[in-house]
């Protein structure tokens, strides 16, 4: 009778009919064995019924009992059986997914942690599951109309699933991406209808730094344009995220990069005057740390209410006219913006301090490591296995760093090595302190992993010793005065001149006190309905900025775009460029540098360039395409970007949503898709596996059917893959091409994959939807009509499934989740 539910229903509501009232027990077990039932069948209010009745049953049994015990033996202690507690918490998850109010969820839960002693078994899982739903009540209550459309569950509100910061390079869709046949978009090259009309789609845009890259780029190929052809130029980039609070962020930043650039002429203007380097202080805290000076907090709260929630909707298009975003767009980003301003107010409990948020913070652990251990831990390997591989990574790596370290300290100390040295340590510096200072800054950066020319070693200990950015004086009095009680070395030297990391390291901790006490919680990067939400743990984040925007942001093709890059400490060749690097090759600076040139990138293309701001589901837009041409906006798109997309939707929704968005292959442009897949990596195999598990074919089987061909020889499910159109003429595709027969098969399955999809862990907390459904399925009909197919054929294949009683098909199905692949044709 395993999972015949139907069947055992029928059973236990005929034995509750019979079943006397003189046997409480059994009742209750018969009502909770249909409880049981209702749940798996997904009937959560049946479910939720019948698991409070059996509660009761058993607790009014159990009155009678301690009643009849106590007159017998007072002071007995009688325990609750755990079959009440076992109700208590189907009751919570059924009340849950029914999608009651939260304190209905909350109450059984609560009942169940009251008595821990008892309820041990379920009373762990009963604290971790309210745990996870305690971000419903930070939610804020006025987000009902900007709910997205995803097909998966979990993606019912874009007020969660927050992350703050990419780990990807940056890479412009103007460029040829590696391993694609896609060549780079070469302005000059373009004709005036290309040139007048590129438009690119960033989905799951996130910090934004694809899209940078790409203004950058554009914004350097224009300079070099004839008069002519700049006065065709035309680009518009639509950045989309289904989370409100990145969108905010995005268009805050881009605000603050505009005023930057309209502030200062050059970047080094920006680094050396008060008002613009101010402004770019405030991008660098926002954008990289978890806390900052109040100074700067105070700065970021005055452009927020200038540019945001002191304006309106209209005031806001006027000033900024290359932003376009929509009304209900634009009221999702001042709600969060309020939320920034006062957060005292729209939080509850309260916004945390920067104590409160700064010891769940890791900007220490080697990133590579951590990153291969939690793709081994995906995929099944125990805890045991991977501490002994990260044990053995850690000490060849320290073996390696004092092999290196030895021989470097055995090196004569060339003049330029002891001139830099002296500059920072001063000139009565020993030789032994030059030759530390030097093996810090070499080995530390080469063996970390940070572009060595970029990472300045006061800003990685700073970071450490307080795992906030290190706090640059500048051009700025309030920041002198922020950092006035900040002084390194015996020649009481500032941070940018360096000093011995012992000195170093011993100014900063008499610092920390202060920045603890008082530097403010940055509520752009801490949004604690997502950061206490964390499989029932407060979230804990790992990410090295000191790191990670060297590595993430200015990537060789970037610095190239850039008029004034940062300095370079390996190509410095005279004294003034020494000291020049010395001085100013900070994280703080390579971050104002950076965003400087975005701004300025801004206001040379003004009136050449749009950029959309657009919140929700990305499969949206293909539906509302009409509306877009109404609206003056593109409806295909040169180049499309997807990060994390292909995770919750699958390839299958993009395909059908998303590629019909590419415009027509050109001379000069070949349309394709970028897309990665992050989250769920450790689930497949193979990328045929992974792509299978939403469209029901091999990603070579994709070309004859969806006119798009993956162009890596080797696709990967943990890099970037990029899609291109296929033209219907091409040998390739006539090769792989699917008989009509074929064609039904994979239908079938993709329907049967649907409708009947492999069992899933369902005591799982997380309840993962399958991808499609049977909207995803007929749009894969329409779809197919759209791509040639006859519509006879296809009403054929809708004949098979709705009129037909008994489903004659050759369709296998993997009994596995995720499904693997199975062969179209075999």
């Amino acid at each position: 009778m395993k999972r015949r539910f139907t069947d055992a229903l029928s059973c236990y509501s005929e034995g509750i009919a019979v079943v006397t009232q003189a046997d409480e027990d059994l009742e209750a077990i018969l009502y909770s064995n249909r409880s049981g039932c209702y749940y798996e069948m997904g009937n959560y209010e049946n479910a939720a019924a019948d698991a409070r009745k059996c509660s009761q049953l058993l607790m009014e049994s159990m009155a009678m009992k301690i009643k009849a015990a106590h007159d017998r033996e007072p002071g007995k202690d009688i325990k609750m059986p755990p079959l009440v507690w076992k109700n208590m918490y189907r009751l919570a998850r059924s009340l849950h997914f029914g999608n009651a109010e939260d304190a209905e969820v909350h109450y059984p839960l609560q009942l169940i942690e009251q008595q821990l002693e008892e309820s041990r078994e379920y009373g762990p899982m009963a604290t971790k599951m309210r745990e996870q739903l305690n971000y419903y009540l930070r939610m804020p209550s006025n987000n009902e109309k900007f709910e997205p459309s995803l097909l998966r569950a979990s993606f019912q509100n874009p007020y969660v699933e927050y992350y703050n910061f990419g780990h990807d390079e940056s890479e412009s869709l103007l460029r040829r991406n590696e391993g694609s046949n896609a060549e780079s978009i070469l302005l000059d090259e373009l004709d005036d209808e290309e040139l007048s009309s590129l438009s690119f789609l960033f989905g799951g845009v996130g910090d934004g730094r694809h899209a940078f890259a790409t203004l950058l780029d554009a914004n350097h190929q224009y300079q070099s344009l004839s008069e002519t052809k700049q006065d065709k130029f035309r680009l518009h980039m639509t950045l989309n995220d289904i989370s409100a609070q990145l969108l905010a962020k995005d268009v805050l930043v881009l605000v603050l990069s505009y005023e930057l650039g309209g502030a200062a002429d050059s970047a080094k203007l920006a680094l050396t005057t008060a008002d613009p380097f101010n402004i770019g202080m405030v991008i660098y805290y926002v954008t990289l740390g978890y806390a900052m000076p109040p100074f700067v907090h105070r700065k970021m709260v005055e452009h927020i209410k200038r540019w945001f929630t002191d304006s309106t909707f209209e005031d806001f298009q006027q000033t900024f006219p290359w932003l376009v975003i929509s009304e209900d767009t634009w009221t999702g980003i001042i709600t969060i913006m309020n939320a920034w301003v006062e957060p005292e107010a729209h939080y509850s409990p309260e916004f945390p301090s920067a104590m409160g948020v700064l010891p769940s913070y890791r900007p220490n652990g080697d990133d590579r490591v951590d990153n291969a251990m939690a793709g081994l831990s995906s995929m099944g390997a125990g805890n045991e296995l991977i501490g002994d591989m990260k044990a053995k990574l850690d000490s060849a790596r320290e073996q390696k760093r004092a092999q290196v370290a030895e021989a470097f300290k055995s090196m004569d100390l060339t003049p330029d090595m002891i001139e830099k040295a002296k500059y920072a340590l001063g000139e009565d510096a020993t030789e032994k302190e030059m030759r530390n200072f030097l093996v810090e800054i070499v080995l530390d950066q080469m063996l970390d992993g940070g572009p060595p020319r970029y990472v300045s070693p006061m800003d990685k200990l700073f970071l450490e010793q307080t795992k906030c950015l290190n706090p640059e004086a500048g051009p700025s009095d309030e920041m002198k005065e922020e950092t006035s009680s900040f002084v390194i070395g015996k020649n009481g030297s500032s941070p940018a001149r360096g000093s011995s990391k012992e000195e170093a390291i011993e100014a900063i901790n008499k610092y920390k006190p202060h920045v603890g006490k008082n530097w403010v919680t940055n509520p752009v990067q801490i949004d604690p309905s997502y950061w206490y939400f964390s499989d029932g743990n407060r979230a804990t984040d790992e990410f090295n900025p000191v790191k990670e925007f060297p590595q993430g942001f200015l990537t060789q093709d970037v610095i190239s775009f850039m008029s004034e890059p940062p300095p370079d400490i390996l190509s410095a060749k005279t004294d003034e460029e020494k000291e020049k690097v010395l001085k100013s090759n900070t994280l703080a600076s390579n971050v104002i540098r950076y965003y400087w040139h975005v701004g300025r990138a801004v206001t040379n293309l003004l009136g050449k360039t749009v950029i959309e701001i657009a919140l929700g589901s990305i499969v949206a837009f293909g539906d509302a395409s009409s509306d877009r041409e109404g609206k003056a906006l593109p409806s295909k798109y040169h180049r499309i970007t997807l990060s994390n997309i292909p995770d919750y939707t699958g390839m299958h929704s993009v395909f059908i949503t998303v590629a019909p968005l590419l415009s027509l292959k050109s001379k000069s442009v070949t349309p394709c898709i970028q897309s990665n897949c992050l989250l769920n990596t450790g689930l497949w195999k193979s990328y045929d596996d992974y792509f299978f598990s939403t469209t029901a074919l091999g990603y070579k089987e994709a070309e004859a059917v969806f006119r798009l061909r993956v162009a890596d020889q080797e696709p990967s499910i943990w890099g970037t893959n990029v899609w291109e159109q296929v033209d219907d003429d091409d040998e390739r595709v006539e090769s792989l091409s699917l008989s009509h027969e074929e064609l039904r098969t994979w239908l079938h399955r993709l329907f049967l994959m649907t409708v009947v999809p492999a069992d899933r862990d369902v005591n799982s907390m997380l309840r993962e939807e399958k991808a499609s459904n049977i909207n995803t399925f007929l749009l894969t009909l329409s779809h197919c009509v759209n791509l040639g197919m006859s519509a006879h054929f296809i009403a054929s294949v809708l004949e098979d499934l709705l009129k037909k009683k008994t489903l004659v098909t050759k369709a296998t199905l993997s009994n596995e989740s995720p499904a693997l692949y199975l062969d179209s044709k075999d």
